[in-house]
């Protein structure tokens, strides 16, 4: 889910992931975590990072990392609770995820095509779907007939981001990533405080 810094757009969102393998005797393992996501009318973003754990299990997916990006200060924090400190970087957003044009790709091995698949509705905010679909010509990675890999979202243009994305890959399995419990209001702005007890590093390159 890639959110972008939009302003006069403020959402509080739970991103939820699920990492499905399967194993060539047909057992299934799935992976997933839960993480937070905040952005406020400033195009500020708050996002956690979370350890995947086996689904069913009792394990804590705990917060590897916090992330704290503001636009216009052109700023973002990497803050790690292990060690309660932030690496503070130059930062400047990309306002879209580039779209990669539909044919040939890379050493024409490839071939991307996308499929429009209309309108529909998460978490009661309208979204497109598209169907994007990579075609691995045999013998390109070693493969013995084509290989298809696909990714299905839909992307809100109220909010400019996905609210869902599924990723077929028969390489690697299959990854969703799903937009719950939205809320549409301007968040808490200390969300976006550097906790007072960790310790900074200022690791961008000072101008002379």
């Amino acid at each position: 889910i890639f959110i972008t810094p939009l302003t006069n757009s403020p959402f509080t969102a739970t991103v939820s992931a699920s990492w499905t393998r399967q194993l060539p005797d047909g057992t299934s393992i799935t992976l997933g975590n839960h993480r937070l996501v905040i952005r406020d009318s400033k195009g500020r973003i708050y996002q956690e990072r979370r350890l995947l754990v086996p689904e069913g299990s009792n394990q804590t997916s705990s917060i590897t990392r916090i992330e704290i990006s503001d636009p216009a200060a052109q700023t973002k924090y990497f803050c790690y609770p292990s060690s309660k400190t932030c690496r503070l970087t130059g930062h400047r957003a990309a306002i879209t995820a580039p779209v990669v044009p539909v044919g040939p790709m890379g050493d024409g091995k490839r071939y991307l095509s996308r499929e429009d698949l209309g309108k529909g509705e998460t978490e009661g905010v309208e979204t497109i779907g598209t169907r994007e679909t990579v075609t691995t010509n045999a013998g390109a990675i070693g493969n013995d007939r084509e290989v298809v890999f696909s990714k299905e979202f839909w992307y809100s243009p109220k909010l400019s981001i996905n609210l869902v994305v599924k990723r077929t890959d028969p390489l690697h399995g299959t990854q969703t990533f799903n937009v719950s419990n939205l809320q549409l209001a301007e968040p808490d702005a200390r969300v976006f405080a550097v906790p007072a007890d960790y310790k900074v590093v200022d690791e961008r390159i000072a101008t002379p």
